[in-house]
């Protein structure tokens, strides 16, 4: 696949082809060619019309977007590299939304929680004991109810944390260290079936139980490797869409040849296809992601059938470069020219 002059994908004549039918502003810091990296659908239970897009500026901290793409919020909180939200951490006795991240500038993982307007409050940071925090992503367990953060590093290792809330904020317990081969970034819970995919970046995705108690060796998806033709590396993000409690979709970024690659959730994980995102009559295509997201639940009369976010590492309006963004296309899209139910 190849970039064409005016920014636009040279489309490959065997992957179906979508269009992003939003595209967000740029990131804040909006002078760096490659800033924006991860985004996280915050959903808004009273009006899910007004769901917000909580993307990473990964040299400056948080923006965050509406639906319609404009930016409502910006944070200047550190280099938060990977972004990830869980519904449910109580905090004396109060249910909260809580937001993570992969902070670079301070090596630990940084909290807030999130209201019903957008707007965010710190819940305080816990330090890495890894050098070069990377990857980010949270979990709920089914079996205990507790959230947990995990947080990996360029080294290939990944700590687990438990998290509690003490005076307000957040603390955490390490319960666990997981090992892979070389550099990973990309990971994703289940919630429901208690597992995580970690994403070795040139080699494939791993998944692992996510219970605390479990053991730490994890299996490797035979088709997430180079031997895919439609895998290119690096593997990047990664993402769950939930059909019901035990079908749905992980789907990963393969920014190696700008494209997404699609796998069952259950089971061995059997990859049923890709898809690239081209020029549309809204949006420019999407090369090179970094982060994604996507969601099943309705989000109002904007996307009433979920919707799939990624991050668009060469943003085009015409022949013109812009400052990175997210692009948001119809999870509806997806799913019929994959033939997906």
């Amino acid at each position: 696949m190849m970039i064409t002059a005016c920014g636009g994908v040279e489309n490959n004549p065997n992957m179906p082809d979508v269009m992003a039918a939003v595209e967000t502003e740029a990131v804040s810091a909006s002078t760096d060619d490659d800033a924006a990296d991860d985004p996280a659908i915050w959903y808004n239970e009273a009006n899910p019309g007004q769901s917000l897009i909580v993307g990473t500026d990964k040299t400056d901290g948080l923006d965050i977007f509406s639906l319609d793409g404009k930016l409502v919020q910006s944070h200047a909180v550190g280099r938060i590299n990977n972004v990830d939200i869980r519904d449910g951490f109580m905090i004396d006795s109060t249910r909260v939304q809580l937001i993570g991240g992969s902070n670079r500038d301070t090596n630990s993982s940084d909290f807030w929680m999130i209201d019903q307007a957008g707007n965010l409050t710190s819940l305080g940071s816990i330090p890495s004991k890894m050098p070069d925090v990377y990857g980010f992503a949270m979990y709920k367990s089914p079996s205990n109810g507790a959230i947990y953060a995990f947080i990996n590093s360029k080294t290939g290792a990944v700590e687990q944390w438990k998290l509690s809330a003490v005076n307000g904020k957040v603390e955490g317990d390490l319960v666990r260290n997981l090992k892979l081969p070389s550099q990973v970034e990309g990971m994703v819970a289940d919630d429901i079936l208690g597992e995580i995919y970690v994403g070795v970046e040139v080699l494939g995705i791993f998944k692992f139980s996510a219970e605390e108690g479990d053991p730490t060796e994890g299996k490797m998806l035979a088709n997430s490797t180079d031997e895919n033709e439609h895998i290119a590396y690096d593997i990047e993000g990664l993402a769950l869409y939930y059909q019901n409690d035990t079908e749905g979709y992980l789907i990963a970024s393969s920014q190696g040849n700008f494209s997404y690659a699609v796998f069952e959730r259950q089971g061995d994980n059997k990859y049923i296809g890709s898809f690239e995102i081209v020029d549309g009559p809204h949006c420019d295509g999407v090369q090179e992601t970094d982060g994604i997201d996507v969601t099943h639940l309705p989000l109002g009369d904007a996307f009433p059938s979920g919707v799939f976010i990624c991050q668009d590492g060469f943003n085009y309006d015409g022949d013109t470069k812009k400052p990175q963004n997210f692009k948001l296309v119809h999870w509806k899209e997806i799913m019929d020219q994959l033939g997906l139910e």
